[in-house]
């Protein structure tokens, strides 16, 4: 095997890494076991692309048409990265035969290299992957192709990450928010590689080898670094999902669909007597120390239609409902830490108490409500 250029060690590294980290995560025994095969198959394509130095030694020189068969697999990253964002954050999610559509840019791309590729003799097979006379059209229009591709679902993956935080915010009382931000960085990285990949490109169809081979190198490193800090993430984080239900509605929907009462004034009254007994039920009965309370929950025990009361809160009051609940769980656990008779409990034994479900998920509400973490305020009233 011959190396010849820094490109090529690097992409080797960046498959070897992809390929051990989808193995990984096809061991893992997961709730999340579709999540982690969608990403595995996906790796497993990225390994391929990444490994192009081995296949173009050792596929395409003896099998042109398998071996370009093998590179346009890439055309099925995007809709795998997209059924792998949806799995995560949407608990309802499924792969069903319909979703067999996305791969419909994958087959224009066979069909496209049918007539003067596969159907072609072994010499001329070999004469088109070395482009001696420049990239065929097919080559050119499949470039095109594979970059609006990924453009469009890497649009429509920010879409579902921004969509499924707004409504955990909305809906749940608890969840890890820092992991929708964890899935936008992932997105965000991908779009950064996909960006320099695309001026790469663009230098191969105009034949510019020296531009071609400087993007080609930080192209590859940049694949490095993320496989990386994926790896890294991910053995530091084994579980990072908190799924919501893709068919509920944003309280913009229902707001949009809200029929009007007879006077603004009713309205009003209706809404204020409305959030006075919300807030005498979570007052007296403390319905937050239920650490799965949600927004359909709570409309149960105050005899409340769901979207009425997730208008009022996430609307009219101005606060997201994750927001809401979580406030009244601090006050209640600042009441417990200033108190100098509980001192013997514990900050994980309080969190639990009073309705959280995880330490990370504690510190940061605590700390966003009172600029102090839950040891450094117990402390204040300990001196």
């Amino acid at each position: 095997m011959v190396l010849n250029s820094i490109a090529d060690v690097l992409n080797i590294l960046t498959s070897f890494l992809s390929l051990f980290f989808a193995f990984f995560l096809l061991s893992l025994k997961s709730q999340n076991r579709s999540s982690n095969v969608l990403i595995s198959i996906y790796l497993i394509i990225i390994a391929i692309d990444s490994g192009s130095v081995l296949t173009g030694q050792f596929i395409l020189p003896y099998y042109p048409g398998f071996g370009l068969f093998l590179n346009t697999l890439l055309f099925l990253s995007p809709p795998l990265l997209y059924f792998y964002i949806c799995s995560v954050t949407y608990a309802d999610f499924k792969l069903e035969w319909k979703h067999l559509w996305h791969a419909l840019p994958f087959v224009i791309a066979i069909v496209l290299f049918i007539p003067r590729f596969y159907l072609a003799d072994f010499d001329e097979k070999i004469g088109i992957l070395k482009a001696d006379e420049g990239l065929i059209i097919e080559m050119k229009l499949v470039y095109l192709l594979i970059h609006l591709q990924i453009a469009a679902y890497l649009i429509a993956s920010f879409n579902v990450i921004l969509r499924s935080k707004k409504l955990l915010l909305e809906n749940y009382s608890n969840g890890n928010v820092n992991y929708y931000n964890w899935l936008i960085t992932l997105v965000t990285l991908i779009a950064i590689e996909v960006f320099v990949s695309t001026v790469k490109n663009v230098f191969l169809i105009n034949n510019l080898e020296g531009p071609y081979e400087l993007a080609m190198t930080i192209t590859s490193l940049s694949a490095l670094l993320f496989i990386c800090w994926l790896v890294i993430k991910a053995l530091k984080t084994p579980e990072l999902y908190g799924r919501v239900d893709s068919k509920q509605p944003l309280v913009k929907q229902l707001i949009a669909g809200k029929p009007r009462k007879a006077t603004p004034a009713a309205e009003d009254k209706e809404d204020n007597e409305t959030v006075d007994r919300l807030k005498k039920h979570m007052e007296t009965d403390a319905p937050y120390v239920d650490a799965s309370l949600t927004i359909y929950e709570l409309s149960k025990q105050l005899d409340l239609p769901s979207k009425e009361l997730s208008v009022l809160i996430n609307h009219n009051l101005n606060q997201h409902f994750f927001d809401f609940v979580n406030e009244y769980r601090i006050k209640k656990a600042m009441e417990i830490l200033a108190d100098p008779s509980k001192s013997d409990r514990t900050i994980l034994e309080i969190l639990y108490d009073v309705g959280f479900n995880s330490k990370s998920s504690f510190n940061t509400a605590f700390k966003k409500h009172t600029k102090l973490t839950p040891t450094q305020y117990r402390k204040q009233f300990s001196r």
